[in-house]
């Protein structure tokens, strides 16, 4: 009798380097509670956090994940300069999830994962402020010389949510390939063949 070949690794459920590396990804929710003189205004982890739960642990394990960094980052920020937590916010981050899911949970494509990461802080930059000029939390005006004046003066924030998602996706995605290949390999996404890389 010849020795049966070994059946490849299969996906689990339980993917205990994944969980670890989401919970630094939460941990490092923090981050926006640095001062400025630190790290730029809005360089923070929950956009990546997002994107890279949904992408190894699923949709809606994802959007706990998510929960989860949201609310720690929201504490702080009330515990630490006693602003309270915005909720449309909350929506508006889900929007990273919902990328991760559809665009990444296949690939470790750098390219893939960098194009996903400013789609997402494009989506985020041009939401909020866009309900910020509805809400008129500044008076800007209603009128499109208003949503104007409020999307110019939100650029300064936008570069830090845009350097935050490239370099914390940029950490967790890489730790992930790096350790899934060495140390995990059952934790490796299905990878779709893809003619770009």
């Amino acid at each position: 009798m010849g020795v049966e070949p070994s059946a490849p690794d299969r996906p689990t459920r339980f993917k205990p380097m994944t969980l670890a590396l989401a919970g630094v990804g939460v941990l490092a929710a923090w981050t926006a509670l640095l001062p400025k003189s630190i790290l730029p205004e809005n360089f923070a982890a929950i956009g990546a956090v997002a994107l890279f739960a949904a992408a190894r642990l699923g949709f809606r394990p994802g959007l706990v994940v998510l929960a989860v960094a949201l609310g720690v980052k929201d504490v702080g920020v009330y515990l630490t300069r006693g602003l309270d937590p915005y909720p449309l916010s909350w929506l508006c981050f889900s929007v990273y999830a919902v990328l991760g899911w559809a665009f990444l949970r296949n690939t470790e494509s750098p390219v893939r994962i960098g194009t996903t990461a400013v789609a997402g802080s494009l989506v985020f930059f041009l939401t909020t402020n866009f309900l910020s000029w509805l809400d008129q939390s500044l008076p800007y005006g209603y009128s499109f010389a208003g949503l104007v004046d409020c999307y110019r003066g939100a650029i300064p924030f936008y570069r830090g949510t845009f350097a935050g998602d490239l370099f914390y996706g940029g950490v967790l995605f890489g730790l992930h390939a790096v350790l899934s290949r060495a140390y995990f390999p059952a934790e490796r996404p299905a990878l779709q063949t893809e003619a770009v890389r």
